[in-house]
């Protein structure tokens, strides 16, 4: 199962220290603070912070002017309720090379599994969303509207069971038919009140306040 947000460039810094776990007092309650060195890190070590680098990716792009614009896109990948825990850390490492192949090793902000939550371990994959730009200058620029299209979002997860397959993972069930069972994708809010009636799936629950600017959550799929 996975999920994408979208960011405004005023939510990242405190999204990506969230995702490292270097906020104090985080709202999140599902954190258990003797399991978080069970958390590993995927992205690539640039010599920087990974806000630095964003910032250092943002600015070889062109961007429009306005503070709504979504700089940065999240996946979160959680492991299947039926895979083996020996298999983990074959999964998350799948996911990313699918990830950073599909959307620019250049434009990997950060990428965390998460293994200090109650429920399965999770990735946590941020990104910069870049297409090609002739009208500018740079020649990119950014548009997560236009990576994250109705067509990306349909063909996403077929597309990852397909690479896990041929890698080695046909094990790692990652189209469960949820989405198309009930009726379509559904909102951040009503994924969250599905958890608290259903515990045989982990669905990830990004917290936000962390006392930074709020952060508007475009589509979260669940399959």
């Amino acid at each position: 199962m996975a999920s994408v947000t979208k960011f405004t460039q005023g939510a990242v810094f405190n999204q990506l220290r969230h995702n490292l776990r270097q906020i104090a007092h985080s709202g999140n309650p599902d954190i258990d603070p003797s399991r978080l060195r069970q958390d590993y890190v995927l992205s690539p070590d640039r010599g920087m912070s990974d806000y630095d680098y964003f910032q250092e990716r943002l600015s070889q792009l062109y961007v429009y002017g306005r503070n709504d614009v979504k700089v940065m896109a999240g996946w979160v990948v959680t492991a299947p309720q039926d895979l083996e825990q020996e298999q983990y850390d074959d999964f998350f490492l799948a996911v990313y090379d699918f990830l950073e192949n599909r959307y620019g090793e250049e434009n990997v902000v950060q990428a965390v599994v998460h293994d200090d939550e109650g429920g399965q371990p999770h990735l946590h994959f941020c990104f910069v969303p870049v297409v090609e730009d002739k009208k500018h200058e740079e020649g990119y620029k950014v548009c997560a509207n236009d990576v994250l299209d109705r067509r990306e979002l349909r063909n996403f997860h077929p597309d990852l069971q397909r690479y896990l397959d041929e890698h080695g993972l046909e094990d790692a069930c990652v189209m469960t038919g949820v989405t198309r069972a009930q009726g379509g994708n559904r909102t951040v809010a009503e994924l969250k009140a599905e958890r608290e009636r259903e515990y045989e799936q982990e669905i990830e629950r990004p917290e936000f306040d962390f006392g930074g600017p709020s952060v508007e959550v475009e589509q979260e799929l669940h399959f």
